[in-house]
């Protein structure tokens, strides 16, 4: 499902799509340039995410292919004031090379109430040493008109170059 997903969100005309403002990475598709650095999309052409399972889903596959992108594009408006200058910062490549993810899985879902949920996520890992410690995420969200955004997410132990506030 995530896969259908991400094809999606990786689709979406204002996604990603335009020229550069200033000194961004550039990368060419097509004849056209691309910029590294997502635009804002109309509402009309938002992602809708139906339950807070797809979002954190969609969270967690952003994760493992270290793309700050597909993460910045379910989070609420909120926090994606949070997060942009971090993602400015790291270039919107979250992750390092190692460890990295080589599973995610959804481990517990929390409704708060109609609008609000938590849901908790295990990120396995590994190394070119082997498996390495799981990494458990905690995912806030909120039903942001007819879609789930992520509100917030803590980590223990925190990801590196990820982008994650601790608690």
């Amino acid at each position: 499902m995530a896969v259908t997903l991400i094809a999606g969100v990786l689709l979406l005309p204002g996604m990603a799509i335009g020229a550069p403002d200033n000194n961004e990475t550039v990368i060419q598709s097509n004849g056209k340039l691309l910029s590294a650095m997502p635009k804002p999309a109309p509402e009309s052409r938002r992602i809708i995410l139906p339950s807070a399972i797809q979002a954190s889903e969609l969270y967690g596959f952003g994760l493992q292919h270290r793309n700050a992108s597909i993460q910045y594009s379910i989070f609420s408006k909120e926090f994606k004031k949070v997060m942009y200058p971090k993602f400015v910062e790291l270039n919107w490549v979250t992750g390092v090379s190692s460890p990295w993810i080589t599973k995610y899985e959804v481990t517990k879902e929390t409704v708060i109430n109609p609008n609000s949920e938590i849901i908790e996520m295990r990120l396995d890992t590994a190394t070119s040493s082997g498996p390495a410690p799981s990494i458990l995420l905690t995912i806030s969200l909120v039903q942001e008109k007819d879609s789930w955004v992520i509100t917030g997410v803590t980590s223990d132990p925190e990801l590196p170059r990820g982008g994650l506030p601790r608690k």
